[in-house]
């Protein structure tokens, strides 16, 4: 059994569903309302939660007694599209559980204390597709293909390489080898290579789980949908070279001092953009201030 574990959730969609065109790179639509489900099918996020089995041990039973304090079970699934819709909300957790909005808030806070509390030992690495730039590609690879690539080469780099890697289930059967698990698998077995930098990967077989029985799946949801709201409102902030500072969602600021860091610098190690057309070197603090270059 490995001593660490990696917890890979995702965002976005897994297809092709912008449209091409250099006009989309020359002149991106605006970030506003009337563009939103423009940027929501932009992007794809592949969000990684590195943690140990000690840790685990530790903070598994902590989670589930705040599930049962809140809802009175530990039976219960966090996602955050579920949380920050309002119907949704009502329908899979106010009403069931005869709970109040301020004891959702109450727990959203604790839940968030997770990440906030162990910022030097859950440690994030996620990965940002920005479907804009690629015409050639789209009928040879999948969104999901190109960045698990991307993934497994920039684990490698990683402390803590030798991992057990789960992805949230994808396909309808967990322990299924064809479509999205077997596109996984094929990349991690190097049957399939599609421009990798690393001769061989150290991390252990992936896994597939189905999220509600896990909470580590759960809290890798949490950074996907906030990393994807961050780049769905302010993307353009990512690789606006006159930009000093990050405009960022309330919530992925919460998590931002757990992302992986080489000498405070955040882009590219912990936050991986596909393409990066900036290179701007944003730092670690809560990802606020640029690095001198």
């Amino acid at each position: 059994m490995s001593k660490h574990f990696l917890f890979i959730d995702d965002s976005g969609s897994k297809d092709w569903e912008t449209p091409y065109s250099r006009t989309f790179i020359d002149v991106p639509p605006v970030r506003n309302e009337q563009n939103l489900n423009f940027w929501r099918r932009d992007y794809f996020i592949l969000a990684g939660l590195h943690i140990s089995t000690d840790l685990m041990i530790t903070l598994n039973p902590q989670i589930n007694q705040l599930k049962r304090d809140i809802f009175g079970t530990k039976h219960i699934e966090i996602k955050s599209v579920w949380m920050r819709n309002p119907d949704k909300c009502k329908k899979i957790y106010l009403d069931p559980f005869k709970i109040s909005e301020d004891d959702l808030r109450k727990f959203t806070e604790k839940w968030y204390k997770v990440f906030e509390n162990n910022r030097s030992d859950i440690q994030l690495q996620v990965f940002v597709l920005d479907k804009r730039f690629y015409k050639n590609k789209r009928s040879v690879y999948t969104p999901l293909q190109m960045l698990v690539q991307v993934l497994f080469d920039r684990v490698e780099l990683h402390p803590s390489r030798q991992c057990t890697i789960v992805f949230d289930q994808m396909d309808r059967e967990i322990k299924s080898i064809k479509h999205r698990h077997g596109e996984i698998l094929k990349i991690s077995n190097k049957e399939v290579d599609l421009g990798s930098y690393q001769k061989k990967y150290s991390h252990y077989p992936p896994r597939f789980e189905i999220s509600r029985n896990s909470n580590f799946l759960q809290l890798a949801d949490t950074v996907a949908y906030n990393v994807f709201r961050q780049f769905v409102d302010y993307g353009d902030y990512w690789e606006n070279k006159e930009a000093n500072t990050l405009k960022t969602y309330s919530f992925f600021e919460r998590i931002a001092d757990n992302f992986y860091s080489k000498n405070g610098r955040i882009a590219g190690i912990g936050i991986i953009k596909v393409p990066d057309q900036s290179k701007i070197l944003w730092g670690r603090k809560k990802l606020t201030q640029k690095i001198p270059t």
